[in-house]
């Protein structure tokens, strides 16, 4: 269960567009702007099927490949900016996260050509704040998009708003980790054994929550039941003979979740839990989960490491990670 104000690995086609053709066209409200500066006119209307090839190649061009994903599932929230030859500048697109219900997430993606930045955001959050206001959403927005972005960061830093949290996603290539002894030690345990255990399996996902919780305070987490983070944990489909956990008296003290990475010659390491900050636990395992998968045809493993988990910023800084930009979520 990732939060989805970041991007992660969900795919899905555009086909939901003719499901709700004439829903839009009966809450389809131009709103027009006339910047004289710029000898353009931007009107805001909604998405049409027509638009896909554009919003698929503004994704791309900002990096988003979740944005695809966003609008498909909510067309009734996306807008698309046009000049007056109905040439795209811009589409905007929002929800709320069920696992963070107490704001409404909201993606943009721009144009790279040449265009009246400013004009073209608030446009098309004016016309977002409306559709909100039409239908009585009154949850403060969160902004995400990758760095660097100096078109939306100068426009939303203006409006008042600031980055609370930044996600770091990178590559760790496995060529670059020293090879070294692989015996788990015997506070080691793998997560297949802790998940043929019930108790044991409700006992590790506890901490889970709660070191989720903890870290996300500015966009807080819904308090979930148990039985939902199981479902949502194995809905991610974890390797649980490479997610390990360790045990000091019976109690959790760390977990290192392994899922499938998006080629075959990676994986991904997540939800990093330590019951202690300085993530000397969590460190250990991971150092013997690198030995592990250097011993197969794995090239890298690749991490997601939030500013505002202290832990993962402790794991972020004891390994060798490659370059990465971040994922930044704004908020006023």
């Amino acid at each position: 269960m990732t939060d989805s104000s970041q991007p992660g690995r969900v795919f899905q086609n555009f086909s939901k567009w003719s499901f709700h053709q004439q829903i839009s066209s009966i809450i389809n409200i131009n709103f027009q702007f006339n910047f004289k500066e710029n000898l353009m006119k931007i009107t805001i209307r909604n998405v049409r099927p027509s638009d896909l090839s554009n919003i698929v190649a503004f994704a791309a061009a900002d990096r988003d490949d979740q944005f695809k994903y966003f609008a498909n599932n909510n067309p009734d929230f996306t807008f698309v900016a046009v000049d007056e030859n109905d040439h795209p500048l811009g589409f905007i697109t929002s929800w709320k996260n069920q696992v963070h219900p107490h704001h409404q997430n909201i993606r943009i993606v721009l144009s790279p050509r040449s265009i009246p930045a400013d004009e073209v955001l608030s446009g098309l959050v004016s016309r977002e704040q409306a559709r909100l206001d039409e239908l009585s959403i009154t949850l403060p927005l969160i902004v995400m998009y990758w760095e660097p972005q100096t078109r939306k960061t100068a426009y939303f830093e203006k409006q008042g708003y600031h980055i609370f949290r930044k996600t770091w996603m990178p590559d760790l290539l496995l060529d670059k980790v020293p090879l070294a002894d692989t015996a788990l030690p015997d506070n080691v345990t793998t997560l297949r054994e802790v998940w043929q255990r019930p108790t044991m399996k409700r006992s590790a996902l506890t901490l889970l929550r709660e070191q989720y919780e903890r870290v996300h305070q500015d966009n807080p987490a819904a308090h979930l039941s148990i039985e939902n983070w199981a479902r949502n944990v194995d809905g991610e489909l974890p390797y649980l003979d490479w997610s390990l956990a360790t045990l000091v008296d019976g109690e959790f003290k760390a977990l290192s979740f392994v899922f499938p990475g998006d080629a075959e010659s990676s994986l991904d390491v997540g939800w990093l839990t330590d019951v202690d900050d300085d993530a000397h636990h969590v460190i250990d395992l991971l150092k013997i989960q690198l030995q592990l998968f250097k011993r197969t045809q794995l090239v890298s493993i690749f991490g997601e490491l939030d500013s505002t988990d202290p832990v993962a910023m402790k794991v972020k800084q004891s390994f060798s990670w490659e370059p990465a930009p971040a994922w930044i979520s704004l908020i006023k």
